[in-house]
């Protein structure tokens, strides 16, 4: 964790203005308050990801690293004296969207301030939707993820859908999308073939990553006037005879791709 990302925590958890996202007055809920009745002062983190080190970001990857941030300097001096950091895991099993939404419930339950998680688009879409009616001002998510098209969307307001979502992940699909449209329009080609694995980046985003990924690509190239099939590769036919069928034998020439493999 880059002590710059603290920052921002602090800067959402202490943050002068929020919102109810309820419309609703706000009930008290003393463990909301950063401190308590004594004056001790703590922010309580629920780290939500899976157990299953399979995936890219996983809890006994990833809580060895807080660990070792926490005793960093840089992030000492990032806290005041007076309040002190703590947090709970939570594991959501195989990013599994449902085991995302208990274990964030289940946080939620247990007084969290902030989310740390989960980094996997299908199991975060589902926990960045409800983090904003949690407790009277929502609370803060905080992912490695979001790479989906959806999540680099505007979220300043309860009516924006991930209202509450930070993103610390420089890059996204769009971004991998809009470099092969500069490529393309460097060499100016106009159309492409777009071979996928359903399963891939599966450890980045997920079930079916690589279908998320493909079809971000597809949808802004359409975007820009691009021509575009896709199909997606099976396991047992090699990717050259994929191409073969859809495209045709001479698919480096400049002949029109065969129509019934368009994406509509």
């Amino acid at each position: 964790m880059d002590w710059r990302a603290v920052l921002v925590l602090l800067s959402i958890v202490g943050g002068v203005f929020t919102q109810n996202c309820r419309g609703e007055e706000l009930k008290p809920r003393a463990c909301e308050n950063v401190c308590d009745e004594n004056g001790q002062c703590k922010i309580r983190a629920a780290l939500l990801l899976p157990k299953n080190t399979t995936f890219y970001a996983s809890l006994p990857v990833v809580e060895p690293v807080l660990d070792l941030a926490i005793q960093s300097q840089a992030i000492r001096n990032a806290f005041p004296p007076w309040l002190s950091f703590e947090w709970t895991t939570y594991d959501v099993t195989d990013c599994d969207a449902a085991y995302a939404v208990i274990s964030a419930i289940d946080a939620y339950n247990d007084c969290a301030h902030v989310f740390f998680g989960p980094a996997c688009d299908f199991a975060l879409a589902s926990v960045a939707r409800i983090t904003k009616f949690l407790g009277n001002s929502g609370i803060p998510l905080i992912t490695t993820g979001g790479f989906t098209f959806d999540f680099v969307q505007q979220k300043q307001t309860c009516q924006d859908e991930f209202y509450m979502l930070v993103r610390t992940s420089p890059l996204g699909f769009k971004d991998m999308a809009y470099f092969i449209i500069n490529v393309m329009r460097q060499f100016e080609w106009n159309r492409a073939a777009l071979l996928y694995e359903s399963s891939a980046f599966a450890e980045y985003v997920g079930a079916r990553g690589g279908h998320l990924l493909a079809s971000t690509i597809h949808d802004y190239l359409i975007r820009e006037g691009f021509h575009i099939i896709g199909r997606e590769l099976q396991g047992n036919i090699p990717a050259i005879e994929t191409l073969r069928h859809w495209v045709g034998f001479d698919y480096s020439s400049k002949s029109v791709f065969c129509p019934r493999g368009y994406w509509d």
